[in-house]
């Protein structure tokens, strides 16, 4: 047993110490991990960026939109002041002074105007009241959460870069992150898919799964017994059979994972989301799963937007939860897509064999036509060795062609092969 196990701990050493583990493990972390990196990477500079481009200009039409909308409270009062003082004063005659109607017509016109001066700001600036010195719709956590929705294809709409700069960053911004973002997609789903289908196959078919292992051991035991019994001239041979065996081992191991745990699983992860963030906003359970589904189908309305109240100071928080929930469940919504894709294509190709619409593939064609040449080369052969070597009284194998239609020549070349092949046999024996 210790010699046998040395060995082993020889072989696993060298496995580590080996260029070509070093290589797989490489490729393997670059692989799969160097696009969560660099999407990573990629948002957080750009977080920086637009901060740094709309911070400055976001502050000054802070204050030019206080001033203005301070200038306009000011008008409105001095008017109000004025021509109340003017119509009680005893300086006006009774002839100058405005009745009841007219003077609620001069008012309503008044606030009428100082209305829309306060949404014309409010448009020009994007004033709406705020302290400048403290709130900033640019702080890093918003800026990170806009930047999400650049590449992420939401777009909730709640800010905009307004400088002529930050507009032409942001078009070069997504094109470069939109492909990015979708190479990550198509790369975390296949991994997440594997590791969901690994999940499923060893939990949900665990009997399946140990029915296959058995009749892998049996077929691994048949092969050695093959390989001992065979010479060392075919070793090359019976190898590059069995590598292609295992490959296609390997593609029908692959599980096909049913509709309704993958909507499962989306529901869920919904569910979990309504849950966190009707707690984080004081949203209603409703609204919360409604701005999940929107926000992770990329629909993106922004009526409801995490993070946006001015007195919370758990909002920084709640904006970079919201970030990972965001990367994390489009990466679970296309390995759902992936697996329901892979389902509904295995059950229409299986539908379309039943109907006779789909032909069959051509690995089964090539495997039919290699049986069939087997077949008529095995009977040659045997008619041959027949024909030259019958000997011990054996007679020849008669031949039916006479007596059967033509319809049944098909039967009786079987039975001639059949008997042929017995006239071999004890040929061997003799």
């Amino acid at each position: 047993m210790n010699e046998q196990s040395e060995p082993e701990d020889q072989k696993a050493k060298s496995m580590l110490t080996s260029k070509d583990f070093w290589k797989k493990a490489t490729t393997f972390f670059f692989a799969r991990l160097s696009l969560l990196l660099m999407v990573g990477i990629y948002a957080v500079a750009g977080a920086f960026l637009f901060r740094l481009l709309e911070e400055h200009k976001e502050a000054k039409d802070c204050h030019e939109g206080r001033g203005a909308e301070l200038a306009n409270i000011v008008n409105l009062k001095s008017n109000l002041l004025t021509y109340i003082q003017y119509n009680i004063s005893s300086v006006s005659t009774d002839n100058n002074k405005d009745n009841e109607t007219v003077a609620n017509t001069k008012i309503e016109n008044w606030l009428t105007e100082f209305r829309d001066q306060v949404l014309e700001i409010r448009s020009t600036y994007r004033f709406s009241g705020q302290d400048c010195s403290t709130s900033s719709q640019w702080s890093f956590p918003r800026a990170l959460l806009f930047v999400m929705t650049i590449f992420t294809t939401i777009g909730y709409g709640h800010i905009a870069p307004s400088t002529s700069e930050g507009q032409i960053v942001c078009i070069c911004y997504a094109t470069i992150g939109i492909p990015l973002f979708l190479m990550f997609l198509s790369r975390m789903s296949s991994v997440l898919g594997d590791m969901f289908r690994f999940l499923y196959s060893r939990v949900c078919c665990f009997f399946c799964y140990r029915r296959k292992i058995k009749k892998k051991e049996e077929q691994n035991k048949m092969a050695r017994t093959e390989e001992e019994t065979e010479s060392n001239e075919n070793k090359s041979k019976v190898q590059v059979i069995d590598d292609d065996e295992m490959k296609d081992e390997d593609e029908e191991e692959k599980v096909t994972v049913p509709l309704t745990i993958t909507m499962i699983v989306f529901t869920l992860y919904i569910i979990i989301g309504a849950l966190i963030f009707s707690n984080f906003e004081d949203w209603p359970v409703v609204a919360a799963g409604y701005f999940c589904f929107i926000t992770l189908s990329t629909i993106g309305f922004g009526d409801y937007v995490p993070g946006q109240k001015e007195d919370d100071r758990n909002s920084t928080l709640k904006l970079i939860f919201g970030c990972i929930y965001l990367l994390i469940g489009m990466a679970i919504l296309a390995m759902c897509f992936d697996l329901m894709q892979e389902e509904i294509i295995a059950k229409f190709t299986w539908l379309g064999k039943k109907m006779g619409i789909v032909d069959k593939e051509e690995d089964e064609e090539e495997s039919e036509e290699k049986e069939k040449k087997g077949e008529e080369s095995d009977e040659k052969k045997n008619e041959e060795y027949v024909g030259d070597k019958i000997e011990y009284g054996e007679s020849p194998a008669p031949s039916y062609s006479g007596f059967v239609d033509k319809d049944d020549r098909e039967t009786m070349s079987r039975m001639r092969s059949a008997y042929l092949q017995s006239v071999v046999q004890r040929q061997k024996r003799y």
